[in-house]
């Protein structure tokens, strides 16, 4: 039999004092404030990351493939579409899709006024649900040479609607303006995308700006993971012709990465900040649980019981008060996190973070990890008071409420 054990729970199992139960409450809650602030805080951090870079990928893919020149502007050079390098290209694992784009600068003019804007040609590789989890009315399919999608911002700005007519000017071919219709509005959350950016059919921008068929301007590598960005970068880049340069989404929106790092530290933080008051609420639980039973150490002392045996009583005893915290900290996480990803509760200013309402991502390797660490953490910590135990001598002991 573990006496220690054996001891622990039936001290647990007794009728303690108002006192102690007000801190031992007090000590599950610290507890379970605690994990569940922390498991909601990741929760919330790879929600707004996973979120940021699927809108950005959407747009840009992962991986942005295009001709050297000393080119500068948003006018994509020409480059020859080679149909080769796809194919191998498609055959790495890690590769979901390519597709080939062309960009070219424009302006926008509705009765409201005009609108400086990118125009993006799209093709039919860009699979059907892609840019549909951005849409806000319409369609994303391109369905007819003049057919354009619009950004809710650029649409607001123009005062224009879903289906209305305006005339777009290519800064290439600025002498023959083009009558388009709005088929699409999207909308995603992310000034440097809805400020610019319109798709058009990519054959109807060839042909506006004199390039042929095989003509494109970019190809955009999508990854099924984006964790193999970089492996995967190196790899397609040492396959590519000498005259084509590589750049990955972290290098093409470096505002956007550099915010999220800064989440990143931010939330290491203030999750060290809360692990920092558990601990030192378990402390002082678990060292009014020792003050209360210094009879009881006395008793076991004098009965022969040694120093170890009687640290691992009330080690059991903090041990006990931090897996209630667990659990109860752990449901409320649950909770919390299935509320807000069913019925997005909490909303917030897309102008200041991208998106309409707080995200939520649930990582179940994160929820192990936390309750693991947070065991081992404080498992070790709460040793620290039963180290009284030492001093305490057993004659003395046996008097102390006399």
């Amino acid at each position: 039999m573990n006496f220690p054990l054996f001891v622990a729970r039936r001290i647990r199992n007794t009728h303690e004092t108002s006192f102690s139960k007000t801190v031992t409450y007090v000590g599950i809650g610290t507890v379970a404030m605690g994990v569940s602030i922390i498991l909601i805080a990741f929760a919330i951090l790879f929600g707004f990351k996973n979120a940021i870079q699927d809108k950005l990928t959407s747009f840009a893919g992962d991986i942005r493939i295009n001709q050297i020149s000393g080119n500068h502007s948003l006018s994509d050079s020409p480059m020859l579409r080679n149909f080769a390098w796809e194919k191998s290209i498609l055959k790495n694992s890690a590769v979901d899709h390519i597709q080939a784009h062309l960009q070219k600068p424009g302006i926008l003019v509705g009765d409201a006024g005009l609108a400086g804007v990118v125009i993006k040609g799209i093709g039919h590789d860009v699979p059907k649900n892609q840019l549909s989890k951005n849409m806000l009315q319409g369609q994303a399919q391109i369905q007819h040479p003049q057919d354009i999608v619009l950004s809710n911002t650029l649409a607001k700005q123009l005062k224009v609607k879903l289906n209305s007519s305006l005339i777009l000017y290519f800064l290439s071919n600025p002498e023959r303006p083009r009558k388009v219709k709005i088929t699409g509005i999207y909308e995603t959350g992310l000034e440097e995308l809805d400020k610019m950016f319109i798709l058009a059919d990519l054959g109807w921008v060839q042909k506006m700006n004199g390039w042929g068929a095989d003509s494109i301007g970019t190809y955009e590598v999508f990854l099924k993971n984006s964790s193999d960005l970089y492996q995967s970068a190196d790899v397609i880049e040492a396959s590519m012709p000498p005259e084509w340069r590589l750049e990955t989404i972290t290098e093409l929106y470096p505002a956007l990465f550099d915010w999220m790092m800064m989440l990143d530290r931010n939330i290491v933080i203030f999750i060290s900040l809360l692990l920092v008051v558990a601990c030192f609420n378990l402390i002082a639980t678990l060292w009014v649980l020792i003050m209360e039973r210094i009879p009881m150490v006395g008793l076991l002392k004098a009965m022969g019981a040694n120093h170890r045996q009687i640290r691992t009583i009330f080690w059991w005893n903090g041990f006990f008060i931090l897996l209630r915290g667990l659990a109860i900290g752990n449901i409320l996480a649950m909770v919390f996190c299935y509320v807000q990803s069913t019925y997005h509760l909490i909303p917030l200013d897309p102008e200041s973070y991208y998106m309409n309402s707080v995200p939520i991502v649930w990582s179940m390797s994160t929820w192990i990890w936390v309750n693991i660490g947070t065991s081992l953490l404080v498992a070790i910590i709460i040793t620290l008071p039963t180290i009284f135990i030492k001093k305490i001598q057993a004659q003395e002991a046996l008097q102390y409420k006399h």
